[in-house]
């Protein structure tokens, strides 16, 4: 993987910005404004922070193919950091809060070794508003083999308590940049001493003064309608080294990237200009599918599921029809994570019997259709928060469900709108199959019913489509069969990837996919997407049925192509057309979607 030319120490917020007495919310950061200002002026651009397991979808943007490099990004359980910045008639920042995250714990180890020979500039932002914690990670750099060359900024705490290592900082760096005030505080005289590199000092609508250096003067800044100040150092940092890796006038560059912070809330206009150079995180593969699909025309044809068989209940039980609807709606999230990623599926037993994922709810809420059938009754969905644990507990008493609290919720959501409906299951179905197009019905029903709304590809909705058509009841009655889509869960992303009918076009994602680590809500929906554009491709050509090659795709992902062990390429009976890319796995994220 090409390491990029630049790297940024220090990631993303999340800001209040107050300006006039209004507040805004907007993505911040300083390391995070400059990356993107340095990615806007056309170079390479890594950062290295600490984030949470999932990024804000506004920030996430901003990486991938053509965007920022994410490789440098750690993920741990803490959520980014939060500021509060309000601004007076002259617009001077006023920190009303500061709550650096796990910004403060960031260290020179976090520096991907891969980059540590081929990184031409690293600056360090203002991390943990802590020069000390900036010194260390500069020591500790160049003692790790770092040989590049090293750029600074400060935050106003940081000069007004720690003047000296701040000033420490600026002579251990070839590039320093501060505003006006805060140089002024460092260097009452005007003169700073021990530093042969460059400082850049901005101030305001004054322009930028650049000290040392080809390019030093005083440099007047272009007028421009301010929406908010925030970051527009920060977009001045990021275009100047910009500019010097691109051989273009880095201030000239660095005043038009200020510019464009300044005409909108926080990082928000860096993030659009880079956001339109992101290239697709993945896609299907139109060869390899036509190749798929002319084997599976031959082995996918009696592949569909009856839900019939164990753990499900048998045919003609009384409360099939509401078992299979609820426990449908809480088919999602059945695996174990810790800081990094997937760690392992999770397990249960259920009558001495051990079920793994979602043939866990399966089996629970099988026996509780034998044993307390009152379960599934909305009223008591709706006023029973602990009623799905009750009904998931495995034989040693306890619940092993990874999201309790989600599926909690979602319980009682689904209970309070089966009241509100003022009918039950059979009444829904018998409202759908009175109609030209039951399954179409049955879906805007669907689309609009706690449980199996607000995904994008409604991945619960046509499973239970599915089953109610599959049952040997035929609880709905599917004249049209082309309403159903594509069943796109973890084991479909998981076949079509390794069977390279999807293609990761992102570099980075396709490594933290091999190394089971979590992704970003994008990158997790162009993998999910481009899976459900292959597999109704996929049914197109072979001629099957959606039901067919979803149940071919899961026994055989259960049976053969294991998430939990080495695949059994051998024993598949589609490998001789395989890409067999068996080290990909499933984007690890959490969703309730599937």
């Amino acid at each position: 993987m090409t390491a990029p030319r630049l790297v940024f120490i220090g990631g993303p917020s999340l800001d209040t910005l107050i300006v006039d007495g209004v507040g805004h919310q907007a993505p911040g950061g300083a390391g995070f404004i400059s990356a993107l200002a340095a990615r806007a002026s056309g170079v390479e651009v890594g950062l290295v922070a600490r984030v949470p397991r999932a990024l804000p979808i506004t920030v996430a943007n901003g990486f991938g193919p053509g965007g920022l490099n994410r490789s440098g990004l750690r993920t741990v359980d803490a959520p980014l950091p939060r500021f509060r910045i309000s601004y007076d008639a002259d617009q001077k920042a006023n920190y009303t809060q500061v709550e650096s995250g796990a910004e403060s714990s960031l260290c020179a180890a976090d520096f991907p070794e891969t980059w540590l020979h081929q990184v031409e500039w690293v600056h360090l932002s203002a991390i943990g508003g802590d020069a000390t914690l900036q010194l260390d990670f500069a020591q500790a750099l160049r003692e790790r083999g770092y040989r590049g060359r090293l750029s600074a900024g400060t935050f106003p705490c940081m000069v007004e308590s720690q003047a000296s290592q701040t000033r420490a900082l600026l002579r251990q760096t070839d590039l320093f940049f501060l505003n006006r005030s805060e140089f002024n505080a460092l260097f009452p005289k005007g003169c700073p001493t021990g530093h042969t590199g460059t400082i850049c000092v901005t101030d305001g609508s004054r322009g930028v003064a650049v000290i040392g250096g080809p390019y030093a003067g005083e440099h007047p800044a272009p007028t421009v309608d301010v929406v908010d100040p925030t970051g527009a150092g920060d977009g001045f940092c990021g275009g100047f080294l910009a500019g010097l890796l691109s051989n273009v006038d880095p201030v000239q560059s660095g005043l038009a990237m200020a510019s464009t912070v300044l005409g909108g809330w926080g990082a928000t206009p860096l993030l659009n200009l880079v956001r339109s150079k992101l290239r697709e995180r993945a896609d299907e593969h139109p060869a390899q599918i036509t190749a798929l699909a002319a084997r599976l025309r031959q082995v996918a044809a009696t592949s569909s599921l009856h839900f019939s068989d164990p753990p499900h209940l048998p045919t003609k039980h009384p409360f099939a029809l509401p078992m299979l609807w609820i426990a449908t709606m809480h088919q999602f999230g059945f695996w174990l994570d810790d800081d990094s990623g997937w760690v392992a599926p999770m397990y249960g037993v259920i009558d001495g019997q051990r079920y793994k994922g979602s043939d866990f709810i399966w089996a629970a809420f099988a026996r509780a259709a034998r044993d307390d059938p009152t379960v599934f009754a909305p009223n008591r969905m709706a006023k029973e928060p602990g009623l799905f644990q009750q009904i998931c507990t495995a034989d040693d008493g306890r619940c092993p469900i990874p999201q309790l609290r989600s599926h909690a919720t979602l319980n009682q959501a689904h209970g309070h709108a089966m009241l509100r409906l003022g009918t039950d299951y059979s009444g829904l179905l018998s409202r759908a199959n009175a109609t030209e197009k039951p399954a179409a019905t049955l879906l805007q029903t669907l689309r609009q019913q706690a449980g199996f709304m607000g995904d994008p590809l409604l991945k619960k909705a046509h499973l239970l489509m599915i089953i109610l058509a599959h049952r040997p009841e035929e609880f709905l009655q599917l004249r049209d069969p082309e309403t159903i889509d594509a069943i796109v869960d973890y084991h479909m992303m998981r076949a079509c990837l390794r069977t390279g009918c999807v293609t990761v076009a992102d570099p980075d994602l396709e490594r933290r996919l091999i190394a089971r680590e979590w992704v970003d809500a994008p990158e997790e929906l162009a993998i999910r997407q481009a899976t459900g554009r292959a597999i109704a491709a996929l049914a197109q050509q072979s001629g099957s049925s959606i039901a067919a090659i979803d149940g071919f795709f899961f026994v055989n992902g259960r049976k053969r192509c294991l998430e939990t062990s080495t695949p059994e390429c051998d024993a598949c009976p589609v490998s001789e057309v395989c890409m067999q890319r068996t080290p990909l796995f499933q984007p690890v994220f959490r969703t309730m979607d599937y």
